[in-house]
């Protein structure tokens, strides 16, 4: 039976925060499935991975290798907090293509919910991604584009900001043990080291990186390093049969940036399957 799951977070960034809601939304698509047993409670512990509606994320702010296809729809809200800001975002989107020819998604960021930084949705902007999986070698090889500017407050926090551009390969390694994902890529402007002057971003590219361990079907650690920063962090599927995640982390372990401060980060995401 196909249904429709609607969440709400009440957790507290920017840009960011609309990209990495929109990401977790992406990767809860990759995964989900539409059809659920009726036999199941709402919350039990899945034995195995079989069960599961979709997989725990295996990201924090790198961009998936795999894609999505046509036939889900997604959503996500997630929020940034440190000891001086807090802020949040929301996405939504759904696949486009077939992911074993050409998939990928289309999505839409909003930001932020902070009206003392020039006021509420004050941001708007699109992320699309292109790709191809390779079923059989529990691969997928992407290109993107994120934050691609739809429109901005007048405010200094609300300025336009360049589009960033992507390359990602996720990977996935099952075993009877840890079973675990590789993500590794290249990007630039958001992507590129955060200490790079803003200015200076576009023209600069780096590499980035996650890895996400599966400890159980319903729970992964994920260490994500994105612009040079250290982010850790869990992702939970609370209800087996139900494709929710809910990532839960600390983000900028490495103190980087003008904004040098450790942050705490949440992100909710749903798919739908028609």
């Amino acid at each position: 039976m196909k249904r429709v799951i609607i969440g709400a977070l009440v957790l507290n960034s920017s840009l960011f925060s609309a990209e990495i809601s929109s990401l977790t939304g992406e990767i809860v698509s990759i995964f989900a499935k539409g059809e659920k047993k009726e036999d199941k409670p709402l919350i039990y512990l899945a034995e195995n991975f079989h069960e599961m509606s979709t997989l725990p994320g295996f990201s924090m702010g790198a961009p998936s290798g795999l894609v999505s296809s046509y036939g889900v729809a997604f959503a996500g809200i997630s929020g940034r907090k440190d000891k001086e800001q807090k802020d949040g975002a929301f996405a939504f989107g759904m696949g486009i293509g077939n992911s074993e020819k050409i998939g990928g998604s289309i999505s839409f960021g909003v930001g932020s919910i902070d009206t003392r930084d020039g006021g509420a949705f004050n941001r708007g902007n699109l992320n699309i991604n292109l790709g191809h999986n390779f079923k059989e070698y529990g691969l997928g090889m992407a290109v993107g584009a994120t934050g691609i500017d739809l429109w901005h407050a007048t405010s200094e926090d609300g300025k336009k900001e360049d589009p960033s551009f992507y390359t990602s390969v996720t990977k996935l390694f099952p075993n009877d043990f840890v079973p675990m994902t590789v993500t590794l890529g290249l990007g630039n402007n958001s992507f590129a080291d955060i200490n790079i002057e803003e200015k200076d971003r576009k023209d600069k590219v780096d590499g980035f990186g996650a890895v996400g361990f599966y400890v159980l079907p319903q729970l992964s650690f994920i260490v994500d390093y994105t612009s040079n920063i250290l982010t850790t962090g869990v992702s939970v599927v609370p209800f087996p049969l139900y494709p929710v995640t809910v990532n839960l982390g600390v983000t900028n372990l490495t103190k980087q940036g003008p904004d040098d401060r450790v942050a705490v980060i949440g992100t909710l995401a749903a798919a739908y399957v028609f």
